[in-house]
């Protein structure tokens, strides 16, 4: 269903990758390298999402021979709609949520775009509410001990209805 891109994949990781490092033991500058092979990542292209963090005030970053990057808040405070805005931009599950788009014969007149607006606002509540130290916790409890596995993760999610 959704679809998220690999280039917000790789920056979710960047920043849970930073955030592990803090919690770990600082706010030393950590090297785009050294998150590419944690992370097992694509130097180049993380370099870019990178640049997307900085730009958007999520990532601190310094060059030169002791340069690297730093989350630029607690990860407490960067939430997950943070990221997410800062490499794709609003994400709509379907083009008729755009403000700017009126295109479809049925515009502000379909039961189905009303299922999309509800699709749309439940994933965009889950961005806004998770942030990036809760993945960092989730990641370490999950290193300590699984809480599912890898078939697990696969299966259809069974959602209770309302």
């Amino acid at each position: 269903m959704l679809k998220i891109s690999q280039r917000t994949e790789y920056a979710m990781r960047a920043m849970l990758e930073l955030a592990l490092r803090l919690s770990a033991g600082g706010d030393a500058l950590v090297s785009a390298r050294a998150i590419a092979d944690a992370q097992h990542i694509p130097l180049r292209f993380l370099e870019q999402q990178l640049g997307a963090l900085h730009k958007a005030g999520l990532v601190q970053s310094f060059r030169g021979a002791g340069g690297g990057c730093k989350l630029a808040r607690d990860p407490s405070a960067i939430s997950v709609a943070d990221v997410v805005d800062a490499i794709e931009g609003p994400l709509y599950p379907m083009g008729c949520l755009r403000t700017d788009d009126h295109t479809c014969f049925q515009d502000s007149h379909c039961g189905v775009q009303e299922l999309w607006t509800e699709v749309d606002l439940a994933i965009r509540q889950v961005f806004e509410r998770t942030t990036v130290a809760d993945l960092a916790e989730r990641h370490r409890k999950r290193i300590e001990a699984p809480v599912w596995a890898p078939s697990e993760l696969l299966r259809p999610a069974k959602l209770g209805r309302h």
